[in-house]
């Protein structure tokens, strides 16, 4: 029984708690709620819109591409300079052949002069090639304003033994039309006996891409291979073009018909990195500034 006392007097004084404090209980717990509420929300920080962000990221793009065609500008007068450069020292007066043939490797667009004599049976052609006049290329055959008849033709390369080593070397005495081909036709161009001539020096020639590859056996020669070459015909890796008039007597080859193929796009690059600076520059200012849509 006095079990059953103990726990009815715990109830009962549970209750009575519970009705006596329960009031400031609630009063206590809420209070600091509605306290609090107001200064966490002014601590909260406030967030940038994703669209400030994007428009300063979006801004790199005319700035960078206009950036690019700067460097563009100074690249093209780079070039400028250099195949200027590289056309006055092919115009600088001719020094004598250098004994040591390995001395030819910085010696590139110099000209040299020799003494020796033709070898016209072991002559190659190489082609078809465009003619250069007034050191300027014609159009390629198969352009509407290009003239087949005089564009399409060849260069004439001779190997061209020396006098004061017995050497053999390789000169390209110039260009001839398709219908000079034949050798019959050129007769009156196969000078024999010793001849002095000037001639500007060139390195190898890599192939394009896509350029058939020179077939030695068939006669085909499409590019400069000098070591290709020269083991064909037993000679030096030596390769000349040759200097001369002009207007040659007729049926022989053109010569000065040294070609500077260095590539230089920097003109179409350099407009093309100023457009799409200026085309994103105005997008930027039309959504960003305007509020308008971009179509």
């Amino acid at each position: 029984m006095s079990i059953f006392r103990g726990i009815a007097k715990l109830l009962n004084n549970s209750i009575i708690f519970k009705q006596k404090y329960s009031r400031n209980v609630i009063v206590n717990f809420t209070r600091p709620k509605q306290t609090l509420a107001p200064s966490l929300k002014l601590q909260k920080p406030q967030r940038k819109e994703p669209g400030e962000i994007y428009k300063w990221i979006l801004l790199m793009i005319p700035v960078t591409s206009f950036g690019l065609g700067c460097w563009q500008v100074y690249r093209l007068q780079w070039k400028l300079e250099l195949l200027q450069m590289l056309k006055s020292k092919s115009n600088a007066p001719p020094v004598p052949m250098p004994e040591n043939f390995n001395d030819l490797q910085t010696m590139e667009f110099r000209p040299v002069r020799v003494q020796g004599e033709f070898l016209h049976d072991k002559e190659i052609l190489i082609g078809p090639r465009a003619l250069i006049e007034n050191d300027v290329a014609m159009p390629r055959a198969g352009s509407l304003i290009s003239d087949p008849k005089k564009n399409q033709g060849y260069l004439v390369v001779t190997p061209f033994k020396l006098s004061h080593n017995g050497e053999i070397i390789l000169i390209n005495r110039g260009w001839i039309p398709q219908n000079l081909r034949p050798k019959e036709k050129r007769q009156a161009s196969m000078v024999e006996g010793e001849i002095t001539l000037n001639g500007i020096v060139r390195l190898t020639e890599n192939r394009s891409p896509f350029m058939p590859k020179n077939n030695p056996e068939k006669g085909s020669w499409l590019y400069r291979d000098l070591h290709q070459m020269s083991s064909h015909l037993d000679c030096a890796p030596v390769w000349l073009d040759a200097q001369g008039i002009s207007d040659p007597p007729e049926g022989w080859p053109l010569p000065n018909q040294t070609r500077f193929t260095m590539r230089n796009e920097h003109l179409s690059y350099l407009i093309t990195w100023y457009m799409l600076s200026a085309f994103t520059a105005v997008m930027w200012h039309r959504y960003f500034v305007r509020k308008l849509p971009l179509l």
